[in-house]
């Protein structure tokens, strides 16, 4: 699930319905046990692509974020 244009809408595009509402209501879950009632768009757009990551990915992704330099270079300072 993931937000384009203002509107939900699942990995192929198509809209919330009741096929797929189940996870959106999980990422909702993740998200507000992360952030509480502090939501933004990038702090959904984050939670859904780390719940998309493949065990690889995420141990690398982890690597990354406990690394201060390394996210400091990407985010350009």
């Amino acid at each position: 699930m993931k937000i384009e244009n203002g509107k939900w809408v699942d990995q192929y595009g198509d809209p919330v319905n009741h096929f797929n509402v189940s996870e959106l209501l999980d990422i909702a879950e993740k998200v507000e046990a992360v952030y509480g009632e502090d939501i933004t768009y990038n702090r959904i757009e984050l939670i859904s692509s780390i719940k998309n990551l493949s065990e690889k990915e995420e141990t690398s992704l982890a690597y990354l974020l406990t690394s201060d330099v390394n996210i400091s270079k990407l985010a350009g300072f």
